[in-house]
């Protein structure tokens, strides 16, 4: 899939027109990262099953692929930033012109008196001005309003109208009245896009109109605009709407993708039950997905791309599975029979550590042989599991004496949270705050309880230092990142795995929230106009938020990593 979002990005960057192929080269690209976590993620599961120092972390090894996709994708965004940039300093360079232009309009208005003359100057600068192309965004009404203002003026300033004939005037203001006539029908207008649609056409036969008399204009004018603008107005709320519906939509369908996402990366017991309700699932989502509505030309097509993939790849893999199912059943008893053997000379070493690893290793490659017959798979997982048994329970026996440091263990917590409830709050917050933080690192420097007394030790403790931060009002972050240690203690009776699984759900969490912090200042280049810096600023505000969310996430990772390292002493 990523080869071919490759070629395809390849294909298209070879067209010199850029504004034809811009959004099909960014859609490529957001569809080639997609694929491109999802194989991060991958990497990153294989690595966590395997056995690592305690100092060593996950490296993504990219493939060959992706350093072509780096070097297009940094092709395309300078070819962009180039384009962009042309039509901006194009536009710059039509709104100085037009500027001009509307001086020189001002010039014949008040200098010209020659009529002929006059006309002739006028003529020549309307010219000019159809000709030259657009201007900024955020200047467009000012100068066109400008420009009609001008012409209108120009019309009744210039002593041409000594010379034309009232009737021309009065032809005009029969036009004008015939079309204030047509805006007080709008309301009629059921479909609002159609109301939209005529509003426009009224309100540019009005402007194409030209002069009528002096006396009756702006009563006139303003009876037309007060007619067709809140037509416009309504259209532009009935859109707000239309757009956050959008939003709304968006929202559900990013849910969705995310659900089906996570149901990829399941981890479950490949069997023929199992792909059933996962089948059932996902085709649950493919009707939730159908029942959503529209989310915006920018966002859709990309959204049902990712959403179609990656219900690709999860019936691919089902195809696989079962096409696989088959072959693999025919070696599979030979491959039990074969771990069964080493679990059985593995079962009398009293190496626990490695042999721990050992043993669980042949746990997940049992689970990865497939299955046998019923009559061949009950009995061999019977002969492995009592070689399993065999040594876990010598070294159950073995750990027996930590049972007694643990209930000394707690007796010592038990002394810390007396010494918490009895403690009694200064006027002085730093210090109250510093003395609360020493409370819990010497919670966090006793080792384990055991498991019965855990829970109700922890809530104890937990709501005593509840009680003094809430009466500090402390910072949210501060307090989270403290009251955290609970749930470490209770991940590390579990054992490091528990601890490294919470570990990878933190470190995935702050990829994502890099990711929003990337999206929102890719996004922040694009706005320009009116308005701009309103959402550019609540931008920075989000990405601000999203900074605060990950080193508080930091501090967490950092009591983890303390109770990994104290597992394995």
């Amino acid at each position: 899939m990523r080869s071919e979002l490759l070629q395809r990005i390849h294909d298209l960057l070879q067209n010199e027109d850029l504004e034809a192929i811009r959004k099909d080269v960014r859609n490529a690209i957001r569809s080639f990262r997609a694929l491109t976590q999802d194989e991060i993620r991958s990497q990153k599961e294989v690595w966590e099953k395997e056995e690592h120092e305690l100092d060593e972390t996950f490296v993504y090894k990219p493939t060959e692929e992706e350093e072509k996709f780096e070097d297009l994708a940094k092709e395309f965004k300078t070819r962009e930033n180039a384009w962009k940039a042309k039509i901006s300093k194009e536009q710059r360079a039509n709104l100085v012109i037009k500027q001009g232009l509307l001086q020189e309009l001002r010039n014949i208005i008040q200098e010209e008196e020659n009529i002929g003359k006059a006309f002739d100057s006028f003529n020549k600068v309307r010219e000019k001005w159809d000709d030259i192309g657009d201007v900024p965004g955020n200047n467009y009404k000012e100068v066109h309003d400008e420009y009609y203002r001008l012409r209108d003026e120009f019309f009744y300033n210039i002593n041409i109208y000594k010379q034309l004939q009232e009737n021309d005037l009065q032809v005009n203001h029969r036009k004008k009245v015939e079309l204030i006539e047509e805006a007080s029908k709008l309301s009629d207008v059921a479909d609002i896009k159609e109301r939209e649609k005529a509003a426009r056409d009224i309100q540019k036969q009005w402007l194409d109109v030209g002069p009528s008399p002096r006396d009756t204009y702006k009563e006139m004018s303003d009876k037309f605009f007060s007619l067709t603008r809140p037509v416009f107005a309504e259209v532009k709320t009935h859109y707000e709407k239309v757009r956050e519906g959008f939003k709304d939509n968006k929202k559900q369908k990013d849910a969705v993708i995310n659900e089906l996402r996570d149901l990829l990366a399941s981890d479950f017991e490949p069997n023929h039950k199992a792909w059933q309700k996962l089948t059932s699932k996902v085709i649950e989502l493919q009707k939730k997905w159908k029942a959503i509505g529209f989310a915006g030309k920018e966002h859709n097509e990309d959204l049902w791309k990712q959403f179609r993939e990656l219900a690709d790849v999860f019936f691919e893999k089902k195809q696989i599975y079962y096409e696989k199912m088959k072959e693999e059943g025919k070696g599979a008893k030979k491959a039990k029979m074969a771990l069964i053997e080493k679990a059985e000379s593995l079962q009398e070493s009293t190496n626990w550590r490695e042999t721990t690893q050992a043993m669980l290793q042949l746990q997940k490659d049992w689970k990865k042989t497939g299955s046998c017959p019923p009559s061949d798979e009950h009995r061999l997982w019977r002969k492995f599991h009592k070689a399993q048994d065999n040594f876990f329970n010598a070294k159950k026996a073995q750990f027996a004496e930590r049972n007694k440091t643990e209930k000394a263990n707690l007796e010592i917590k038990r002394g810390i949270l007396k010494k918490v409830e009895e403690f009694k709050l200064t006027k002085n917050r730093a210090d109250d705050l510093n003395k609360l933080k020493a409370f819990s690192e010497e919670w966090r420097g006793v080792g384990f309880v055991p498991r019965k007394n855990m829970d109700e030790l922890l809530n104890k403790f937990s709501k005593a230092m509840d009680t003094h931060y809430d009466a500090l009002s402390a910072d949210r972050s501060e307090r989270s990142v403290a009251n955290y240690s609970d749930r470490v203690e209770r991940l590390a009776q579990g054992g490091e795995r528990d601890l490294r699984r919470e570990q990878s759900i933190l470190r995935d969490k702050i990829n994502r929230l890099n990711s929003k912090i990337s999206s929102t200042e890719e996004n922040m280049s694009r706005f320009t106009g009116k308005g701009a810096q309103s959402i550019i600023d609540q931008a920075e505000k989000t990405i601000k938020g999203f900074q605060r969310e990950i080193e508080e996430i930091k501090a967490k990772l950092k009591l983890l990593r303390e109770a990994v390292a104290e597992q394995s002493n």
